[in-house]
């Protein structure tokens, strides 16, 4: 990314502001909402999701019915709105021969999310950017690394940053390898970043893990939660926390985290079921059900960010906002 030096300028401004407030709400002891799950809301409306690219390509194909999700999240309570761009990374595209759109098609993300701000937001809502850890779906591998991958997710990064994003989550890191290429590329940008961890219960029941979701020949190991984010820590990152893990997960994912990490906490959690590349609504918990998780969660590690994953839906929000509204009351 080139930028001239009137624009880099603008740029520097505006991460500066965007930066300052974020991190003065968090400090301040904010807890900030961000909106509930993309990828599966906009399956949920008809969407076909695509084998490889997952949810990439309905930017391209169903606009119309992207903005809608960000529009419904806003007016349900969110505050941080997350672009469509999960899984729009070059090395993902061009499973499906599409990676020379891969900057066009993540602009186009953006700029929906921003339409949908402009025209519904009634206070303040900031834009966030997607970039994860998700391979092709059909790959046998749980994440992709590489020297392609660095570039792809460097160019990821900057593409994010040049369409106009206020804060980056890294999502669903699960690996050491592929997260520091994720986390890097993201810190690069003077972007605030978030990062967003998966794990799971080892088979014993007691030890927390990094979550491995696939079954394929991969051999790579979980690794060991704990050691995990220890070594990634050094990073950086403003904020850090457990996203895209069972609901009951969660808590012991945490409670290790809270260990390695003393920075602002973000928890949000899949409800549901993968079966690729759809999502199944078996067992969910109601928005009742998973308002009253977080409020545990908030109440007992002081998690700040707050919002769903996989699943969950603008339903699931509101009675988010509604347990925020009396617990800052």
């Amino acid at each position: 990314m080139r930028l001239n030096s009137a624009t880099l300028r603008t740029s520097l401004i505006q991460i500066e502001t965007v930066m300052r407030s974020l991190t003065d709400r968090l400090d301040n002891n904010e807890i900030l909402l961000l909106d509930g799950g993309v990828s599966t809301e906009i399956r949920r409306r008809g969407v076909t999701l695509d084998k490889n690219v997952w949810s990439g390509l309905a930017t391209k194909t169903n606009p119309d019915q992207v903005r809608e999700v960000h529009e419904d999240y806003i007016r349900a309570g969110a505050q941080v709105i997350t672009a469509n761009t999960y899984s729009t990374a070059r090395h993902v595209l061009e499973s499906v021969n599409l990676g020379h759109e891969s900057k066009l098609l993540n602009l186009k993300s953006v700029q929906l999310a921003q339409q949908a701000r402009d025209e519904v937001a009634q206070e303040d809502v900031y834009i966030a950017g997607s970039m994860s850890s998700m391979p092709p779906l059909t790959s046998h591998h749980e994440v992709a690394t590489g020297e392609h991958v660095v570039s792809s997710y460097q160019e990821l990064a900057e593409s994010l940053a040049e369409a106009g994003v206020d804060v980056i989550i890294a999502e669903m890191m699960r690996d050491i390898e592929n997260a520091s290429i994720v986390i890097e590329a993201a810190v690069s940008t003077g972007l605030p970043v978030w990062i967003g961890y998966s794990a799971m219960m080892a088979d014993n029941g007691v030890d927390v893990r990094s979550l491995r979701w696939k079954n394929t020949d991969d051999t790579t190991s979980a690794h060991d939660f704990g050691e995990m984010v220890e070594t990634l820590k050094p990073l950086g990152g403003q904020a850090a926390g457990i996203m895209h893990t069972r609901v009951e997960d969660i808590e012991p994912a945490l409670k290790v985290l809270r260990e390695h990490w003393s920075g602002p906490l973000l928890a949000y959690a899949e409800t549901g079921k993968l079966i690729l590349p759809d999502w199944r609504y078996e067992e969910v918990s109601t928005p009742d059900e998973y308002a009253r998780e977080i409020e545990g969660w908030i109440r007992d590690y002081g998690v700040q960010i707050v919002g769903g994953c996989c699943g969950t839906g603008p339903e699931h929000i509101r009675a988010l906002k509604q347990l925020l509204s009396t617990i800052e009351g």
